[in-house]
């Protein structure tokens, strides 16, 4: 596992993070090659975490428009899992801490017009997400959106106006349907990094926790007579 990790970030150092407009220390990429980079002005914070499939890549996308001004900018500690598509003909803006789940998508542009569907990329307006939002497996998020600090879009929601800071939304079109504590405190992504244990060694830790049991005997075995326990 350490050896294939280490392949993985030699492999984003020399061909992911060059098509960045700028990349923060410490970010992890799982099957870089299957992370897309399409376009310019595009930049991560710190501590961003990729997990990319075969089936499901990432596709990050900034539309190549004549001005120049399309643009995607991450925060620090964010998550992206497979399948999570970006594209900006304007822009989005996400703040720290964000997580983005399997196959969510945002996109700031209609990409046509309803009555000239020739021409791209139609109407368009920001995306702007607040720190520490969550972005459910399959949601959409629509041009002109914020959504503010804190904040869950629920699983296969379609957002197509503002979602106040602390609020969790579901639904096609995404109403609210809980209200968070603010006053209650919620662990962040970043936390993981600012505790007492290095968060290398609570990786390590994790690690041999999920490989307990395993071996090559085991291995083969699952392969040539699996069972619900290999």
């Amino acid at each position: 596992m350490r050896a294939t990790e280490a392949v993985s970030q030699l492999y984003a150092a020399r061909y992911v993070v060059p098509q960045l407009d700028a990349a923060g220390p410490g970010c992890k990429f799982i099957n870089p090659r299957y992370f897309l980079v399409n376009g310019p002005r595009i930049r991560i914070g710190s501590h961003l975490h990729t997990m990319a499939t075969r089936e499901r890549p990432i596709s990050i996308t900034t539309y190549p428009d004549p001005a120049q001004t399309s643009r995607i900018t991450l925060g620090s500690y964010c998550i992206i899992l497979p399948g999570v598509r970006l594209t900006a003909a304007t822009s989005i803006t996400a703040g720290n801490n964000c997580m983005f789940a399997t196959n969510c998508y945002l996109t700031d542009a209609d990409w046509h017009d309803h009555y000239d569907r020739t021409s791209a990329p139609g109407k368009t307006a920001s995306i702007v997400l607040g720190d520490n939002v969550w972005i459910g497996d399959s949601a959409l998020v629509c041009k002109g959106v914020t959504i503010g600090d804190n904040s869950i879009v629920g699983a296969g929601a379609v957002v197509t106006r503002d979602v106040p800071a602390n609020t969790v939304v579901a639904g096609n079109p995404a109403r609210p349907v809980k209200q968070l504590d603010p006053e209650q405190a919620i662990k962040r992504r970043q936390d993981l990094f600012e505790t007492s244990e290095d968060y290398a060694a609570f990786l390590e830790r994790y690690d041999r926790f999920m490989l307990s049991g395993n071996s090559v005997v085991t291995w083969l075995r699952s392969r040539v007579w699996p069972s619900r326990e290999h």
